[in-house]
Protein backbone atom coordinates (compact mmCIF):
# COMPACT_ATOMS: atom_id res chain seq x y z
CA UNK A 1 0.00 0.00 0.00
CA UNK A 2 1.15 3.64 -0.52
CA UNK A 3 1.97 5.23 2.56
CA UNK A 4 3.91 9.04 3.08
CA UNK A 5 6.07 9.68 0.05
CA UNK A 6 6.68 5.18 -0.26
CA UNK A 7 4.87 1.98 -0.58
CA UNK A 8 4.41 0.06 2.53
CA UNK A 9 3.36 -3.38 3.52
CA UNK A 10 1.88 -5.46 6.19
CA UNK A 11 0.93 -9.31 6.76
CA UNK A 12 -3.13 -9.44 7.26
CA UNK A 13 -4.67 -12.78 8.70
CA UNK A 14 -8.16 -12.78 9.00
CA UNK A 15 -9.86 -15.39 11.47
CA UNK A 16 -11.34 -18.76 9.89
CA UNK A 17 -14.59 -17.49 11.67
CA UNK A 18 -15.02 -14.16 10.11
CA UNK A 19 -18.69 -12.53 9.82
CA UNK A 20 -18.45 -9.59 7.21
CA UNK A 21 -21.79 -8.78 8.78
CA UNK A 22 -20.30 -8.80 12.70
CA UNK A 23 -17.60 -6.07 13.44
CA UNK A 24 -14.47 -7.43 14.37
CA UNK A 25 -11.60 -6.72 16.59
CA UNK A 26 -8.17 -6.17 15.42
CA UNK A 27 -4.56 -6.43 17.12
CA UNK A 28 -1.66 -4.69 15.56
CA UNK A 29 1.68 -6.87 16.06
CA UNK A 30 4.67 -5.41 16.01
CA UNK A 31 7.90 -6.98 15.18
CA UNK A 32 11.43 -6.44 16.65
CA UNK A 33 14.55 -4.97 15.38
CA UNK A 34 15.83 -7.45 12.29
CA UNK A 35 12.77 -9.17 12.43
CA UNK A 36 9.79 -9.29 9.90
CA UNK A 37 5.86 -10.08 10.07
CA UNK A 38 5.92 -13.70 9.46
CA UNK A 39 8.85 -14.10 12.20
CA UNK A 40 6.97 -11.82 14.87
CA UNK A 41 3.54 -14.23 14.09
CA UNK A 42 5.62 -17.44 14.72
CA UNK A 43 6.88 -15.53 17.92
CA UNK A 44 3.46 -14.94 19.12
CA UNK A 45 1.39 -17.16 17.86
CA UNK A 46 -1.15 -15.15 17.65
CA UNK A 47 -2.56 -16.64 14.59
CA UNK A 48 -3.50 -19.50 16.13
CA UNK A 49 -5.08 -17.14 18.93
CA UNK A 50 -7.13 -15.31 16.04
CA UNK A 51 -8.58 -18.45 14.77
CA UNK A 52 -9.69 -19.67 18.23
CA UNK A 53 -10.72 -16.06 19.44
CA UNK A 54 -12.16 -14.41 15.79
CA UNK A 55 -9.83 -11.24 16.10
CA UNK A 56 -8.25 -9.68 12.71
CA UNK A 57 -4.35 -9.27 12.95
CA UNK A 58 -2.44 -7.21 11.05
CA UNK A 59 1.46 -7.67 11.32
CA UNK A 60 3.08 -3.93 9.65
CA UNK A 61 6.57 -4.26 8.29
CA UNK A 62 8.92 -2.03 9.63
CA UNK A 63 11.45 -2.90 7.56
CA UNK A 64 14.75 -2.71 9.38
CA UNK A 65 12.87 -2.03 12.75
CA UNK A 66 10.72 0.68 13.76
CA UNK A 67 13.48 3.24 14.70
CA UNK A 68 14.21 5.41 17.64
CA UNK A 69 14.33 8.76 15.67
CA UNK A 70 11.26 11.51 16.04
CA UNK A 71 10.82 11.75 12.14
CA UNK A 72 10.90 7.55 11.79
CA UNK A 73 8.14 7.24 14.81
CA UNK A 74 6.20 10.09 12.95
CA UNK A 75 6.33 8.26 9.71
CA UNK A 76 5.57 5.23 11.08
CA UNK A 77 2.55 6.39 13.06
CA UNK A 78 1.44 7.98 9.55
CA UNK A 79 1.54 4.30 8.28
CA UNK A 80 0.08 2.73 10.98
CA UNK A 81 -3.07 5.09 10.64
CA UNK A 82 -3.17 3.77 6.85
CA UNK A 83 -2.92 0.29 7.57
CA UNK A 84 -5.82 0.42 10.19
CA UNK A 85 -7.93 2.51 7.71
CA UNK A 86 -6.96 0.32 4.95
CA UNK A 87 -8.08 -2.59 7.15
CA UNK A 88 -11.40 -1.20 7.93
CA UNK A 89 -12.31 -0.34 4.46
CA UNK A 90 -11.64 -3.82 3.09
CA UNK A 91 -13.36 -5.66 6.79
CA UNK A 92 -15.97 -5.38 9.26
CA UNK A 93 -13.58 -3.96 12.31
CA UNK A 94 -14.88 -2.61 15.47
CA UNK A 95 -13.23 0.63 16.00
CA UNK A 96 -13.44 0.30 20.05
CA UNK A 97 -11.86 -3.15 19.70
CA UNK A 98 -8.04 -2.10 18.22
CA UNK A 99 -4.81 -2.89 20.03
CA UNK A 100 -1.61 -2.63 19.69
CA UNK A 101 0.86 -5.17 20.66
CA UNK A 102 4.96 -5.69 19.74
CA UNK A 103 8.49 -7.07 20.99
CA UNK A 104 10.97 -4.98 21.60
CA UNK A 105 11.58 -2.22 19.02
CA UNK A 106 7.87 -3.75 18.17
CA UNK A 107 7.44 -2.74 21.84
CA UNK A 108 8.25 0.59 22.11
CA UNK A 109 6.32 1.17 18.81
CA UNK A 110 2.90 -0.26 20.28
CA UNK A 111 3.70 1.78 23.15
CA UNK A 112 4.25 4.86 21.27
CA UNK A 113 0.96 4.62 19.61
CA UNK A 114 -0.52 4.38 23.19
CA UNK A 115 0.39 8.31 23.23
CA UNK A 116 -0.14 9.32 20.09
CA UNK A 117 -2.41 7.12 18.77
CA UNK A 118 -5.66 6.70 21.36
CA UNK A 119 -8.54 7.52 18.89
CA UNK A 120 -7.20 4.39 17.42
CA UNK A 121 -5.71 2.04 19.57
CA UNK A 122 -7.42 1.05 22.87
CA UNK A 123 -4.89 -0.60 25.09
CA UNK A 124 -1.70 -1.54 24.73
CA UNK A 125 0.64 -4.75 25.23
CA UNK A 126 4.65 -4.38 24.71
CA UNK A 127 6.98 -6.89 25.46
CA UNK A 128 10.71 -6.70 26.11
CA UNK A 129 10.94 -2.56 25.37
CA UNK A 130 8.67 -0.12 25.94
CA UNK A 131 8.46 4.07 25.49
CA UNK A 132 7.93 6.47 28.54
CA UNK A 133 4.48 8.19 28.24
CA UNK A 134 4.82 11.24 26.49
CA UNK A 135 3.70 14.39 28.32
CA UNK A 136 0.69 14.71 26.88
CA UNK A 137 -0.22 10.93 26.90
CA UNK A 138 -3.73 10.35 28.67
CA UNK A 139 -4.65 6.97 30.39
CA UNK A 140 -4.06 4.21 28.20
CA UNK A 141 -4.58 0.68 29.72
CA UNK A 142 -1.90 -1.28 29.73
CA UNK A 143 -0.03 -4.88 30.25
CA UNK A 144 3.90 -5.12 30.01
CA UNK A 145 6.28 -7.81 29.63
CA UNK A 146 9.68 -8.01 30.81
CA UNK A 147 13.08 -10.46 31.55
CA UNK A 148 15.29 -9.90 34.08
CA UNK A 149 18.05 -11.61 32.41
CA UNK A 150 17.03 -9.29 28.92
CA UNK A 151 20.59 -8.21 27.56
CA UNK A 152 19.43 -5.88 24.58
CA UNK A 153 16.92 -4.25 26.36
CA UNK A 154 18.12 -4.31 30.06
CA UNK A 155 15.58 -4.62 32.69
CA UNK A 156 17.46 -2.33 35.24
CA UNK A 157 18.57 0.23 32.87
CA UNK A 158 21.35 0.79 30.78
CA UNK A 159 22.49 1.72 27.17
CA UNK A 160 20.48 0.31 23.94
CA UNK A 161 21.56 0.59 20.77
CA UNK A 162 20.13 3.48 18.54
CA UNK A 163 17.78 4.01 21.70
CA UNK A 164 20.74 5.88 24.17
CA UNK A 165 19.98 5.04 27.65
CA UNK A 166 17.17 2.81 28.91
CA UNK A 167 16.46 4.29 32.46
CA UNK A 168 14.72 0.54 32.76
CA UNK A 169 11.65 -1.37 32.65
CA UNK A 170 10.54 -0.63 36.35
CA UNK A 171 11.37 3.08 36.48
CA UNK A 172 9.37 3.15 32.90
CA UNK A 173 6.12 1.21 34.18
CA UNK A 174 5.98 3.51 37.17
CA UNK A 175 5.47 6.75 34.86
CA UNK A 176 3.01 4.71 33.23
CA UNK A 177 1.57 3.74 36.52
CA UNK A 178 1.65 7.93 37.16
CA UNK A 179 0.49 8.90 33.73
CA UNK A 180 -2.73 6.52 34.28
CA UNK A 181 -3.58 8.24 37.53
CA UNK A 182 -2.40 5.25 39.47
CA UNK A 183 -2.24 5.81 43.42
CA UNK A 184 -2.83 3.05 45.21
CA UNK A 185 0.86 0.87 46.79
CA UNK A 186 1.45 -1.77 43.38
CA UNK A 187 0.15 -5.54 44.49
CA UNK A 188 3.30 -7.81 43.95
CA UNK A 189 2.12 -11.73 43.26
CA UNK A 190 4.35 -14.66 42.63
CA UNK A 191 2.45 -16.12 39.63
CA UNK A 192 4.76 -18.81 39.16
CA UNK A 193 8.43 -19.35 40.42
CA UNK A 194 9.84 -17.61 37.49
CA UNK A 195 7.13 -14.62 37.25
CA UNK A 196 6.09 -11.97 39.30
CA UNK A 197 3.00 -9.90 38.41
CA UNK A 198 2.83 -6.50 39.22
CA UNK A 199 -0.98 -4.69 39.81
CA UNK A 200 -0.96 -0.75 40.15
CA UNK A 201 -3.88 -0.36 41.86
CA UNK A 202 -6.23 3.20 42.31
CA UNK A 203 -5.90 3.83 38.15
CA UNK A 204 -7.67 5.34 35.65
CA UNK A 205 -6.70 2.65 33.08
CA UNK A 206 -5.57 -0.84 34.10
CA UNK A 207 -1.74 -1.05 34.52
CA UNK A 208 0.14 -4.28 34.67
CA UNK A 209 3.60 -5.39 34.76
CA UNK A 210 4.84 -9.33 34.31
CA UNK A 211 8.34 -9.83 35.03
CA UNK A 212 10.20 -12.86 34.29
CA UNK A 213 13.51 -14.34 34.54
CA UNK A 214 13.87 -15.07 31.16
CA UNK A 215 15.97 -12.94 28.40
CA UNK A 216 15.08 -10.90 25.15
CA UNK A 217 11.86 -13.26 24.63
CA UNK A 218 8.46 -13.40 23.92
CA UNK A 219 7.14 -15.53 27.14
CA UNK A 220 5.29 -18.92 26.24
CA UNK A 221 7.06 -18.79 22.86
CA UNK A 222 8.62 -21.81 22.13
CA UNK A 223 10.70 -19.95 19.53
CA UNK A 224 13.80 -19.08 20.81
CA UNK A 225 15.52 -15.27 19.61
CA UNK A 226 16.76 -12.49 20.40
CA UNK A 227 19.27 -13.36 23.17
CA UNK A 228 18.54 -16.64 22.17
CA UNK A 229 17.63 -17.65 26.39
CA UNK A 230 14.88 -19.98 26.77
CA UNK A 231 11.30 -18.58 26.93
CA UNK A 232 9.30 -17.72 29.79
CA UNK A 233 7.28 -20.11 31.36
CA UNK A 234 4.33 -17.56 30.48
CA UNK A 235 1.35 -17.71 28.27
CA UNK A 236 1.90 -13.92 27.22
CA UNK A 237 -0.79 -13.94 23.88
CA UNK A 238 -3.16 -15.37 25.94
CA UNK A 239 -2.72 -12.75 28.55
CA UNK A 240 -2.46 -10.23 26.48
CA UNK A 241 -5.70 -11.17 24.50
CA UNK A 242 -7.85 -11.49 27.72
CA UNK A 243 -6.71 -8.02 28.99
CA UNK A 244 -7.50 -6.41 25.39
CA UNK A 245 -11.17 -8.16 25.63
CA UNK A 246 -11.12 -6.87 28.86
CA UNK A 247 -10.32 -3.05 27.48
CA UNK A 248 -12.09 -1.81 24.81
CA UNK A 249 -12.62 1.34 24.61
CA UNK A 250 -15.26 3.42 26.19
Amino acid sequence: MASGSGSRSYLLHVPANYDAGKAAPVVLNFHGLGSNPEQQNSVSGFVQLSDAEGFILVTPDGGLGWRFMQSARDANTAFVRDVVANVGAELCVDPKRIYAAGKSQGGFMSSWLGCVAPEIVAAIAPVSGMYEPTENCTPMPIIQFHGRADSLIPFGGGRVLMLGNYPGAVAVMEKWARNNGCTGSPETIQVTPHVQQVNYRDCKAATIQLITDAGHTWPGTSVREGDNSPPADLPASTLIWEFFKAHPKK
